[in-house]
């Protein structure tokens, strides 16, 4: 059987380039404002390796770039099922399906966004609201918690599943009025 051996052109191809996933919530239990503070200064923590309370551009990036190597490793890991450092056509086409739990979501990007915002488009630039070129834990805070706050319809300090999915698809009326359709 002729063997396929995938190069970093291809890892990075099959990869969506994203930042790291940290365990995520379960969608389908409550979360509370907490909950998000906390992944949010864990997650703030792991960026800031220099531990002067700000996230630079250089930081991010480098954190996002070895995160990205981990996960490639870990695609290339999960396709070569017998560990042989090659993934032979049958490995290949045995990956896992679009939408398949767990792995692949929406359209077959891999889910994981960055939580805090770090990692979309150029966030960085966005979160920095002083344009100081530095990003605090307040400003990396301020847009998971006003989502969080904009969810919790009742105001009690817990998103429960239905206020999250309520919230969903309030934004998600809203953008589509934004885009016209």
């Amino acid at each position: 059987m002729k063997k396929i051996v995938i190069g970093a052109g291809l890892a990075a191809l099959l990869a969506v380039p994203v930042l790291a996933q940290q365990e995520k919530p379960d969608r389908n239990a409550p979360q509370t404002r907490a909950a998000v503070e906390a992944r949010v200064r864990e997650r703030f923590a792991a960026i800031d390796t220099n531990r002067d309370g700000a996230v630079t551009k250089a930081e991010h990036d480098a954190y996002r770039e070895k995160k990205h190597g981990e996960r490639r490793a870990a695609l290339f890991a999960r396709l070569d099922k017998d560990g042989n450092g090659q993934i032979s056509q049958a490995e290949f086409m045995a990956r896992p399906e679009r939408g398949e739990a767990g792995e692949w979501g929406h359209r077959g990007h891999h889910r994981g966004h960055g939580f805090a915002g770090f990692g979309r488009g150029d966030r960085f630039a966005a979160m920095d609201a002083n344009k100081d070129g530095r990003v605090t834990l307040a400003e990396a805070s301020a847009r998971p918690l006003a989502m969080f706050d904009r969810a919790d319809a009742n105001k009690d300090g817990t998103v429960t599943p239905e206020e999250r999915r309520a919230a969903f698809e309030t934004m998600h009326a809203e953008w589509k009025a934004k885009r016209g359709n």
